[in-house]
């Protein structure tokens, strides 16, 4: 392909790359310098391209990869709260306390196995291996037994109005 070809195509599909990259963007400057880059991309690989093809969808997906590169590169940064993002535990209150106290009374009332698996989940701490090497249990049995245990419970919440 002649630089004279390659020029012609750019000239004819800028303006819907632009169109692209400024959805995307939802900045003309950006979609801008995203373009410009992916203009960069295109003409370092002209010998290889075979631009007797559909050329706009090709040139779209350029200019949306360099759109992406361009959003990555320009995340906003900024301290995060930890609260807002709930990652610190909430303070106990008696509402915790007692809906606590009313859970763990329908966990008492599971039958054994589903009881012991969800103590070991959620009170212990023991991560899905681990309850699975100290039961005996295979990954499938465990999946099934939570599951399970999850429904009881969902259903007595249901019931008790918890």
């Amino acid at each position: 392909m002649t630089d004279k070809e390659f020029k012609d195509i750019i000239l004819q599909l800028q303006p819907y790359m632009q169109a692209v990259a400024e959805k995307l963007l939802k900045d003309a400057d950006s979609a801008s310098d995203a373009v410009q880059e992916a203009v960069i991309d295109l003409w370092k690989q002209r010998q290889q391209l075979d631009l007797t093809k559909e050329n706009k969808s090709l040139f779209a997906i350029v200019v949306k990869r360099r759109c992406i590169d361009f959003m990555r590169k320009h995340q906003p940064s900024f301290p995060i709260d930890e609260g807002v993002l709930m990652l610190k535990e909430p303070e106990p209150d008696e509402d915790s306390e007692e809906l606590y106290a009313k859970a763990r009374k329908l966990v008492d009332k599971l039958p054994r196995r589903q009881r012991k698996v969800i103590v070991m989940k959620y009170e212990v701490g023991m991560s899905n291996k681990e309850i699975e090497e100290a039961t005996g249990m295979s990954s499938t049995h465990l999946y099934a037994t939570f599951s399970r245990a999850y429904k009881s419970l969902r259903d007595a919440f249901i019931k008790n109005k918890i």
